[in-house]
């Protein structure tokens, strides 16, 4: 639960607006495509992260990409930008979550930077892990498609 330590210390607690929620398993959380501004904290319980991936211009799956434990977050991006949310998150088990108002605490963080930087630079880390992850997939993925599909495979030139 080290963001909660960090959002602990740093008195976020008692300067910004959040609450908690209880979720049953199989309850949606936050849904792909809505907007939101709130980012989400697990406080107990798991959710898994699905994507809605258009197979042709009529068909599309929802795709399983990652599962979260009690102490991860999600929805950190709301706080950076004012775009749809890019997944759907659903309870995998009942769950508690912590919902922090992304505005008050991106508030919060402008006025006090020292007690901020823990908090980014802990939500910058992770926010990497995620990068470096998916481009690890999607090197996997590539790979794969250009091995099955080596005689069809057209380079790109500028």
């Amino acid at each position: 639960m080290k963001l909660l330590s960090l959002l602990e210390q740093a008195g976020v607690k008692e300067n910004v607006e959040w609450g908690r929620k209880w979720y049953r398993q199989g309850e949606i959380i936050v849904e792909e495509n809505s907007p939101g501004t709130e980012m989400f904290l697990i406080a107990q319980g798991s959710v898994n992260i699905f994507l809605s991936i258009q197979i042709t211009s009529e068909r599309f799956e929802d795709k399983g990409i990652a599962k979260l434990n009690t102490g991860d977050f999600f929805g950190e991006m709301a706080l950076f930008s004012n775009e749809l949310r890019t997944a759907t998150v659903i309870a995998a088990t009942d769950c508690e979550i912590i919902m922090i108002d992304g505005a008050s605490l991106l508030e919060f963080m402008d006025s006090h930077p020292a007690k901020a930087y823990p908090i980014m630079r802990f939500l910058f880390e992770t926010m990497m892990d995620r990068v470096r992850n998916l481009s690890l997939r999607a090197t996997t993925l590539m790979s794969f498609y250009l091995r099955e599909h080596n005689d069809k495979i057209v380079e790109l030139t500028e």
